[in-house]
C-alpha cells in the first residue's frame, strides 16, 4: 500500500486517497448547558435530559430527568460525547434530548454519519490527550475545532463503516446473550437456595416447604446463624509501625481485589507483617471474601479465594469467612450472599454515611441462613457451577470479538486495509 507523508500535526503518514480535515469541516459540536432547575422534572415532562456518559446506558440513553425549557438540545441522529472525566464516550441520540455540560452532541456535515460514529471512537485517543492537564480531564468547543484528522473519499467511509458496522452487531448480540445467560443465572439461584434440589435431582415441589423467619424451605433444612457454621476473621491493618521488628513482605488482597462473585487479581500489591501474624491473615483456598464497606448496593459483594496466590493476606477492610465443611460448603454460602436473602440482610443492618455503608463483624457473625445438609448444598453448587460454565464460554467470546473490533478499527481507520471494495458484508 502506497503511503505519503503530509502536513498532519502529529507528521504520520496517511494512504494515498486520504485528506487531512478540519474537524470542524466535518461536523458541528453542539456544547451542552445544564438548564436551570425550574425546568427540570423527573415527571417525563418535555425532553429527556443528559448530563454526562453515566445515563448512556448499554444500548440507548437512559436518562434520569426531563426538561421542559432546554438550553441546548442534541438532534435526533446526532452523535453524543462525553467531553468531561471521562472524555470521549459516545453513543447515538436516538430521540431529541436535552444536554448538560457534561455532553456535547456532534451533528455530521462533509462525512458519512455512520463513519463518523465509528470513527469518533478512534479519534478519541486525540481528544483524551488535549483534555489533560486540569483540575479533570474535560474538552470544550475549541478544542474540537483544533482537532484534525485523516479522512478517506466518500465510497471507502461509507465501506469503513459497513465493516465495523457489522463487528458491532455480532459483539451486540453476544454482549446481549451473556447479559440473558447472567440473568437466567441469577433466577436459577434465586431458585435452588429457596427450594433447593432433592436426591433425584428435581427442584422441590412447593408443597414440601415450610414457613419460616427467612421464608418457606424446604422442611429437612435448618436456619442458622453464620457463626454457628463458619469462622469470620479480620485482615491486616495497613500502615502500622514495625520499626525495628523482625518483618516479613507478603501479597495481600485489598477491596478493589475483591468483586460481586469475582476476584480482580490483575493488580496485587503486598504488605509488610511481623511473622508471628501471619497465621492471623492467611488465605486457604475455599475461603469467602466480603467487603466491609462500600456502595450499599455492593455492601457484602463477596467470592471464594480459589489459592491463586500462595501464600496471600487479606487487609482489615474485607472479611475472611472459612466454612466448616463438615457443615457448609462454601460455595453455597456464595450463593446466599448474592441473592435476595444476603442482599435484604446488608441493606437492613448497614451502617450509611452520605456516599457508603460499612458492617462489622459482630454483624456478619449473626447473618441467619438457610442451612442445606451438605449432600444438597454440593447438588445446587454443581448446577450454578454449570451455569458459571456457560457464561465463561459467552465471556469470551464477548472478549474475542472486542478485540476483533479493535483490530478491524486499527486496521480501516488508518487506511491498512483498504475498504474500497467492500460491497457485502456477511
Amino acid at each position: 500500500m502506497a503511503l505519503r507523508w503530509t502536513e498532519f500535526p502529529e507528521t504520520v503518514r496517511t494512504p494515498v486517497g486520504w485528506s487531512v480535515r478540519d474537524f470542524s469541516n466535518l461536523a458541528t459540536v453542539i456544547a451542552g448547558q445544564s438548564p436551570s432547575s425550574e425546568y427540570c422534572n423527573q415527571r417525563g415532562d418535555g425532553l429527556p435530559f443528559l448530563q454526562g456518559n453515566a445515563e448512556f446506558g448499554d444500548h440507548v440513553p437512559c436518562p434520569e430527568n426531563w426538561c421542559t425549557k432546554a438550553p441546548k438540545v442534541a438532534p435526533t441522529g446526532s452523535i453524543l460525547i462525553s467531553v468531561r472525566a471521562p472524555v470521549g464516550e459516545i453513543n447515538r441520540a436516538d430521540r431529541d434530548y436535552a444536554i448538560g455540560r457534561g455532553l456535547a452532541a456532534l451533528q455530521p456535515g462533509d462525512i458519512e454519519p455512520a463513519f463518523l460514529y465509528q470513527a469518533l471512537q478512534h479519534w478519541r485517543i486525540a481528544l483524551q490527550r488535549v483534555g489533560q492537564g486540569t483540575t479533570f480531564d474535560a474538552v470544550t468547543a475549541k478544542h474540537f475545532r483544533q482537532l484534525r484528522v485523516a479522512v478517506p473519499p466518500p465510497e471507502e467511509q461509507a465501506a469503513i463503516a459497513k465493516v465495523l458496522d457489522a463487528a458491532d452487531a455480532a459483539l451486540e448480540c453476544a454482549r446481549e446473550t451473556l447479559s440473558q445467560a447472567k440473568r437466567l443465572r441469577q433466577g436459577i439461584l434465586q431458585m435452588l437456595v429457596f427450594r433447593g434440589i432433592d436426591p433425584k435431582g428435581q427442584v422441590r415441589d412447593p408443597s414440601e416447604l415450610r414457613a419460616t423467619e427467612l421464608g418457606r424451605f424446604p422442611s429437612e433444612w435448618e436456619i442458622t446463624r453464620l457463626d454457628a457454621v463458619a469462622t469470620i476473621g479480620s485482615g491486616v491493618t495497613l500502615g502500622k509501625d514495625l520499626t525495628g521488628q523482625p518483618t516479613v513482605e507478603l501479597p495481600y488482597l485489598r477491596v478493589a481485589n475483591v468483586q460481586s462473585g469475582f476476584l480482580r487479581l490483575d493488580e496485587i500489591k503486598t504488605v509488610r507483617v511481623r511473622p508471628d501474624d501471619i497465621g492471623n491473615y492467611l488465605l486457604e483456598a475455599g475461603d469467602i471474601l466480603m467487603t466491609e464497606g462500600g456502595d450499599l448496593d455492593q455492601l457484602g459483594r463477596g467470592a471464594i479465594w480459589p489459592g491463586a496466590i500462595d501464600p496471600c493476606l487479606h487487609q482489615n477492610h474485607i472479611f475472611r469467612v472459612r466454612a466448616k465443611r463438615d457443615r457448609l460448603d462454601p460455595r453455597f454460602l456464595e450463593s446466599v450472599i448474592c441473592c435476595d436473602i444476603g442482599r435484604r440482610y446488608f441493606f437492613r443492618i448497614a451502617k450509611q454515611t452520605t456516599n457508603l455503608a460499612s458492617i462489622n463483624k459482630t454483624q456478619l457473625k449473626a447473618f441467619r441462613m438457610p442451612l442445606p445438609p451438605v449432600k444438597e448444598q454440593e447438588r445446587i453448587a454443581s448446577v450454578l457451577e454449570k451455569a458459571d460454565d456457560e457464561i465463561n464460554v459467552l465471556a469470551a467470546k464477548v472478549s474475542i470479538l472486542t478485540d476483533l473490533k479493535r483490530g478491524l478499527m486499527e486496521q480501516c481507520l488508518t487506511g491498512k486495509v483498504r475498504c474500497s471494495t467492500v460491497t457485502e458484508v456477511r
